[in-house]
């Protein structure tokens, strides 16, 4: 528990230091942010009440000290509460993931299991090739072909905002395509190695189908690792809601951060 504790007080002091270290001043943007004719005056005055002028360690423990209470200060884009547009964000973040999550366990499971029940056909080739393409291609080029073919090609589903369930369905398929793709490589590894135990050669050598030793003794091994697997994989999705929730124009808490660098706002990066 201490070490944990070192590590996260040294994290904070290096995320601190890398986000103050952005360059130019922040104060004439902040100035400007609140609208009307800007002087040196004001983005002085800007400067003294954020205590931008003050020295980084004194800044620093001053941020750890309203953090440690809860306190995660204002944005300076908004003027609103941190914490508060966080958990107005949250569950539009957490439905994404979560919904991606789903889908990327019904991938991962379809396809090992087909290319394990047709080994060496096209369909084991193909599940391959898919699998290994989803992965390759970057989310971001991914999630502008899912848009141009499901949105305005064949005008399916909604490319941005939220006009309700349905405009869950491509944000989610983006993460869900990249997750459910790796977890099936582990998951086919497994089916093959369930394949080869001396229980399903027996079976195999008593007359019992492919199909039903896939499904009775293969299937029940790999459901837990593709669910552990997606349980490793949360960060990854949540790192990828930085990149897709912008592209969908999804307010969630991946847009607001992206939106916090745009225009540099402090106090969210640190939060």
């Amino acid at each position: 528990v201490i070490s944990a504790i070192f590590l996260m007080f040294i994290a904070s002091i290096f995320s601190f230091l890398l986000i103050n270290a952005f360059p130019g001043d922040i104060a004439p943007l902040i100035a400007e942010l609140r609208g009307g004719y800007v002087t040196q005056d004001i983005v002085d005055q800007v400067a003294e009440e954020y205590g931008l002028n003050d020295p980084v360690v004194e800044r620093y423990f001053r941020w750890l000290s309203d953090v440690s209470n809860g306190n995660l200060g204002y944005s300076f884009r908004t003027g609103e509460e941190v914490s508060v547009e966080l958990k107005n964000r949250l569950l539009p973040t957490l439905t994404f993931i979560g919904l991606g999550g789903l889908l990327s366990i019904v991938i991962a499971v379809t396809l090992s299991f087909c290319g394990a029940y047709w080994p060496g056909s096209f369909i084991d080739k193909f599940t391959r090739g898919f699998a290994l393409i989803n992965i390759s291609i970057p989310k971001f080029f991914m999630a502008a072909m899912l848009i141009y073919f499901f949105g305005v090609i064949f005008d399916i589903f909604p490319t941005f905002g939220f006009k309700g369930p349905s405009s869950w369905i491509l944000p989610a398929v983006t993460i869900a395509l990249v997750s459910g793709s790796k977890q099936s490589r582990l998951a086919r590894v497994k089916l093959e190695e369930t394949m080869t135990r001396p229980y399903v050669l027996t079976a195999m050598s008593k007359g019992f189908g492919r199909e039903r030793i896939l499904f009775r003794d293969a299937l029940p091994n790999i459901v837990p690792i593709v669910i552990t697997s997606f349980g490793m994989d949360l960060g990854f999705m949540a790192q990828a809601a930085i990149i897709v929730e912008p592209i969908f124009s999804w307010h969630g808490i991946g847009a607001y951060f992206v939106q916090s660098v745009r225009y540099r706002d402090l106090a969210v990066l640190q939060s």
